[in-house]
């Protein structure tokens, strides 16, 4: 069993492969919550939400005080009018991407809510137990994920798809329904992505939320 002392040689490998990608200024830079914003808004306020932990969290342009301004919300160049933290209200919160240095310390503490948004998809199989499991135990009122079941633009230099774990839908809704039985008491929040036409020439990802309740 692997774990954050101990993980696997191909999360140490995976890790050096994320950091190099990171130094070009166009990929991993947080902008996947956007097309969730309306959504994780309303759970936000019904929640009661003062405290967020964006768990691989990449460049985390949209909470930059600044950066934001930079990030456009659709094809009409739109922006955001404030950085996320501020549109929400919150009281604090926390960054966490191990691949960006500006993001790497591990968080203390416990959130209201963890976010871990096309994250999932990037770890080897023999560690996503663990860094699920690390996921959950962060948050005190729910965690929202969403995770791709197909594969990425991206890729390695060796040419392999950056999305390292591609799995079913199925394959992810039982390890959910597992850790709700070891955290009854968190609301998850949580679309298992997959394609419209993997054979059309710009393939659609299609997002249905469902919703896990405490118990």
């Amino acid at each position: 069993m692997h774990s954050r002392a101990e993980p696997s040689q191909d999360y140490v490998d995976l890790l050096a492969e994320y950091k190099e990608l990171h130094k070009d200024p166009k990929y991993f830079n947080g902008i996947c919550l956007i097309t969730h914003l309306n959504t994780v808004s309303n759970i936000i306020m019904k929640e009661g939400v003062k405290s967020v932990l964006d768990y691989g969290c990449g460049k985390a342009l949209l909470y930059d005080d600044e950066k934001y301004k930079s990030m456009r919300l659709n094809k009409k160049g739109q922006t955001l009018p404030k950085p996320l933290h501020k549109i929400w209200q919150l009281d604090y919160h926390a960054l966490y991407d191990p691949a960006y240095p500006k993001h790497s310390k591990l968080p203390k503490g416990r959130y209201d809510a963890v976010f871990c948004t096309d994250v999932i998809e990037h770890i080897d199989e023999k560690d996503v137990d663990w860094i699920l499991e690390e996921i959950f135990s962060y948050a005190r009122k729910f965690v929202f994920l969403t995770i791709a079941c197909y594969k990425a633009l991206k890729t390695f230099k060796d040419g392999r798809n950056v999305h390292v774990n591609i799995k079913t839908p199925e394959h992810w809704t039982d390890k959910l329904l597992k850790l709700h039985d070891r955290h009854p008491h968190l609301n998850i929040h949580y679309s298992l992505d997959v394609l419209e036409d993997e054979n059309a020439e710009k393939p659609v990802s299609l997002t249905e939320f469902k919703k896990i309740e405490r118990k």
